[in-house]
């Protein structure tokens, strides 16, 4: 595997209200749709992909075949097929799915609080933290790579969210768990990761680039 592209799904129809969509399955606004055939057209032909993942949501999956019927059409290559992980989904917000951040704040201020403290190991109330939504991410990763591990020439899109994609990152660059928030990965966005042997670190391509 030499190519990671890590896409997030495009702008949502709870984006703007600041809705909490961890695994709540909502659709794509048009702003969304727009901004996902936007970065399809940004592909170069020539960028062959063997590999092709995302998220079982509706926003991931619609990101997902938007991107696949652009690039149909513009690639030199047949496009690989498409797989649905479970392990890529968003983090699990539990009982502050639905609501709005302001919701939260004025209803749960202390239990936000505590957990904006330690997001990595606490969780919200019957939802998961960020440790676990990066054991699971890590377990799809190395799944991948121990497939894919005599294919040089191997490269993976993986459409997926913006909480999943900082797992990643954060798992293939050995950054601290602590960082993850540290950097934008927004709607519409690539992510792109590369290494020329398997023994050899990923290097960072783009973070966050999106496309007029």
């Amino acid at each position: 595997m030499n190519n990671l592209y890590l896409v997030r799904h495009g702008h949502t129809v709870w984006t703007d209200s600041g809705g909490i969509a961890g695994r709540s399955d909502i659709a794509l606004s048009e702003v969304g749709i727009d901004a996902i055939l936007r970065l399809a057209k940004s592909f170069p032909a020539d960028a062959a992909m063997t590999h092709w993942y995302c998220s079982p949501l509706q926003r991931t999956r619609t990101s997902s075949a938007l991107l696949r019927e652009i690039m149909a059409r513009t690639s030199l290559t047949a496009l690989p097929a498409e797989v649905f992980d479970q392990r890529i989904v968003e983090l699990d917000f539990g009982e502050w799915e639905g609501m709005t951040w302001d919701q939260v704040h004025a209803q749960h201020g202390d239990i936000l609080q505590a957990w904006g403290e330690d997001w990595v190991n606490r969780s919200p109330p019957g939802g998961e933290t960020f440790q676990q939504q990066v054991d699971r991410c890590s377990a799809w990763l190395e799944d991948l790579l121990l497939e894919t591990r005599s294919d040089t020439d191997a490269s993976a899109v993986v459409v997926s969210h913006g909480g999943s994609i900082r797992a990643l990152l954060c798992t293939c660059l050995g950054w601290p768990l602590t960082r993850a928030m540290e950097f934008s990965v927004d709607p519409a966005s690539l992510c792109w990761l590369t290494r020329q042997t398997p023994l050899d670190e990923w290097c960072v391509r783009m973070i966050n680039s999106q496309f007029a």
